[in-house]
């Protein structure tokens, strides 16, 4: 089943976008307790309207448990949905960061499918695709745009497969990604 997230699906949720955070190399989680930063993540989900709260994330369940998640919104918003960030209650060390991810990756024409992502157990049982598959009926005559790693070969072929479109590379956190689109 797929649904859009709930407060209660923070701790989770939180797990999922560090795991993003953690690939991507953002600097906050080269410097900060895992199991800290996860409690700053939660908060972002829940308190603030920042870039992964809730109310921006679809999950799919198998067996009652998340298995995967997707975070989606209006590329118009990203500025704002990061900046929301610095509203949370952080420790010193955390705060010094500034924001985890200030670099722009959407245009504001798109709409942003930030990140999906799956919990090792679960993959290669199509959670992505089921996820992609759903926001694009869902959010029908939106352009989507998104990032891959140009090294992530699943990925491509998953998005490419959907009938995404590389646009351009270019370097996010110091890893060549493809910026890709999709207009139904």
């Amino acid at each position: 089943m797929i649904r859009k997230a709930r407060p209660e699906d923070s701790h989770q949720l939180a797990e999922l976008c560090y795991i993003i955070w953690h690939e991507l190399e953002v600097d906050v989680v080269k410097h900060i307790e895992k199991s800290r930063l996860l409690k700053a993540i939660e908060k972002g989900i829940v308190d603030v309207k920042y870039r992964e709260h809730y109310s921006h994330i679809w999950v799919k369940e198998i067996d009652n448990k998340i298995a995967g998640c997707l975070i989606a919104y209006s590329g118009d918003q990203e500025e704002a949905l990061e900046q929301a960030w610095l509203d949370l209650d952080l420790d010193q060390d955390i705060r010094q960061f500034g924001t985890p991810m200030p670099q722009r990756e959407a245009n504001n024409d798109e709409y942003y499918i930030e990140t999906v992502v799956t919990f090792p157990e679960y993959r290669g049982q199509g959670v992505a695709t089921q996820l992609m598959d759903f926001i694009m009926d869902h959010k029908k005559g939106e352009k989507f745009s998104l990032n891959c790693d140009v090294n992530n070969k699943g990925a491509l072929h998953i998005y490419r497969k959907l009938g995404f479109e590389s646009q351009s590379e270019f370097d996010l956190y110091g890893l060549p990604h493809y910026h890709m689109i999709f207009q139904a």
